[in-house]
């Protein structure tokens, strides 16, 4: 028959002065013994079922007797321990379970292209037909996807896919088309610019270009022919094409309402630099409400530079500032501009961006030479 008792066992020393006494009493309650040892004169060590051991405990009280338990075993012991850490176990498994749920999906997509082809251009064309973090792996059928992509982008040359874990993992081959070989023809006089063509002098060939034509930069301004037709000689061409170009310019400008200014006040902070870590050996010590800040490196010794900045009431008048945007914006161009460059006419447009700023918009009428020889 099936004893229940036997599943567990529990190895208790007990400290008496008397321990045969203990077995007697033990054994006239029908407690069953075993593996009984003598430590020495005053302790014995024995194994009893798990189930005795209350019993056990309230006689050994009685006759005024210490106990310890040395050692358990059995299978209820173990179920015992067990229960104890039931959360434990409990959270466990369900760590388990989630991951080998999370597992069955794909968490990432690794794209490895060449040159011309961007990751993050795969990556939109992946999306465009469902292919994204957290899809299914059984829904991802590799050699179809595979197909869909090179069909999908024609300068894949060919394109392998693989999941591994749950990570989805491109490697792109890029078709390498021949380089275009674009007939260049020497001795040229191209537009380097887009204008209005004005006037053209000629040096040598004939003009390609007359008066009032709109040319874009690249085009052919001077031919490399020269003379009448039947009477034509092949030359190199020069000359000069004077065309009306057209500049755009803007500032934005704060005429009204409150200003942050330096003024003149300073502070800073001075530190090392060890390792990535800053120590200070000068710390700014009063801080400011508004300012502006410049950090200067050298590596090991650092400086951190705060200006003061304090709000100003402006009030500014809308059309002299108009006019002085215009002529910074004019004398900021000029720099850029060649010697023989006019500004021959400019058209001023002002906006309101927000209330108290306006927007200055200058578009200025050059006239300059636009020829640019090519040998």
């Amino acid at each position: 028959m099936f004893n229940k008792r036997k599943l567990g066992q529990v190895t208790i020393e007990v400290s008496i002065l008397m321990p045969e006494k203990i077995l007697n009493v033990l054994w006239n309650n029908e407690i069953y013994t075993c593996n009984i040892v003598k430590v020495d004169l005053a302790t014995i060590r024995f194994t009893i079922y798990t189930n005795d051991y209350k019993e056990v405990e309230k006689l050994i009280k009685k006759y005024n007797g210490k106990l310890r338990i040395v050692n358990t075993s059995g299978i209820i012991v173990l179920l015992m321990k067990m229960k104890r850490k039931v959360s434990l176990v409990i959270g466990a498994g369900l760590f388990f379970i989630v991951i080998y749920i999370l597992s069955n999906y794909i968490w990432a997509i690794d794209i490895q292209t060449q040159k011309n082809l961007s990751p993050f251009e795969i990556r939109q064309q992946l999306s465009t037909i469902g292919i994204k973090p957290g899809l299914n792996k059984s829904k991802v059928n590799v050699r179809e996807l595979e197909k869909q992509m090179e069909n999908l982008n024609a300068e894949i040359m060919w394109i392998r896919i693989r999941i591994e874990g749950s990570t989805l993992k491109l490697v792109v081959k890029e078709k390498v088309n021949p380089p275009s070989i674009e007939k260049v023809s020497f001795n040229q006089v191209v537009a380097k610019m887009d204008g209005e063509v004005k006037r053209v002098y000629t040096n040598s060939g004939n003009p390609a270009v007359v008066p009032g034509n709109i040319v874009k930069k690249g085009d052919n301004l001077i031919l490399p022919i020269q003379g009448r037709e039947g009477f034509q000689i092949e030359v190199k061409p020069s000359g000069t094409v004077i065309a009306n170009t057209f500049y755009e310019k803007f500032m934005e400008i704060q005429i009204s309402g409150e200003k942050l200014e330096r003024t003149g006040k300073q502070n800073s902070d001075v530190y090392l630099n060890i390792s990535g870590k800053k120590v200070y050996l000068k710390k700014a010590i009063k801080g400011f409400a508004y300012y502006d800040k410049i950090e200067e490196t050298n590596g090991f010794f650092n400086k951190i530079i705060y200006f003061e900045k304090k709000g100003k009431i402006i009030n500014l008048d809308r059309d002299n500032t108009v006019k002085d945007a215009k002529e910074k914006l004019e004398a900021s161009l000029k720099k850029t501009l060649s010697n023989d460059s006019n500004i021959i006419d400019s058209k001023v447009t002002v906006e309101d961006v927000k209330e108290g700023t306006i927007l200055v918009k200058v578009i200025f009428t050059v006239e300059q030479d636009i020829a640019q020889s090519i040998s």
